[in-house]
């Protein structure tokens, strides 16, 4: 058998690695060291194995290609856009959420310490996002295209596997089922904008850049909340 030639096993690979990781990490893991310990290795997997299949199992060689000024424009004015949307419907429906379990989740993971809130979102921002670009705009975009022979089915075969984690996370973090749902839509709605830049420009930056400015706005809100 060929893996070059089967997009599917790539996928099945990576595809529900961020959904286990937050199943096990928030509910099933117990022990704090062991499920920090698992998420990080979540992470590894999910980098190494695009990583390896790309350059080992594909034998194809790392893109330099930097991104456009078009495509720059693009990540600026989607990221922005989102952003506003984001805070506006946080305006709209703060007052539906249990904005008390929240923090009671945040502050049990250590995030109400001003300086390991600015740590996590540094990270979330500039690590994470990247890493979320790398793997479900570039990889999981690319692969479900491949394995539907369509960009479209592509397109929102990835933005879903992007948000069911998300979900996950959502219904964890104790949103009630419309929240989620309005969330989701949200979430799926910016996947498929992110994969269809990535599409467009073949470039993981200007996914990142729109990404990026989207996670400054949630963080900007949780900052409120905490603080």
């Amino acid at each position: 058998m060929q893996l070059h030639d089967k997009p599917l096993i790539a996928i099945l690979l990576v595809a529900f690695i961020p959904s286990a990781s937050v199943i096990f990490g928030i509910e099933i893991i117990d022990n704090e060291l062991f499920s920090q310990i698992f998420f990080v290795s979540c992470k590894i997997w999910i980098f190494l194995v695009p990583t390896v299949w790309y350059l080992k199992v594909e034998k194809k060689s790392i893109s330099k290609n930097l991104p456009t000024k078009e495509g720059i424009f693009f990540g600026l004015i989607t990221g922005i856009i989102m952003s506003l949307i984001i805070i506006v419907t946080w305006f709209l429906f703060n007052e539906t959420l249990d904005i008390d379990g929240m923090v009671e989740i945040l502050q049990s993971n250590g995030l109400d310490s001003f300086n390991l809130y600015l740590l996590g979102m540094f990270y979330w921002i500039f690590i994470n996002s990247l890493l979320e670009e790398y793997v479900f705009r570039w990889f999981i975009t690319i692969k479900s295209s491949e394995l539907f022979g369509s960009d479209s089915i592509g397109i929102i075969f990835s933005a879903a596997m992007f948000t069911l984690h998300h979900a996950i996370a959502l219904h964890l973090f104790g949103f009630i089922w419309w929240q989620t749902l309005i969330a989701c839509f949200g979430l799926l709605s910016a996947a498929a904008i992110w994969s269809w830049l990535y599409i467009r420009f073949r470039s993981i930056w200007i996914c990142w850049l729109s990404h990026a400015i989207c996670d400054v706005a949630v963080f900007a809100i949780g900052y409120t909340i905490l603080f």
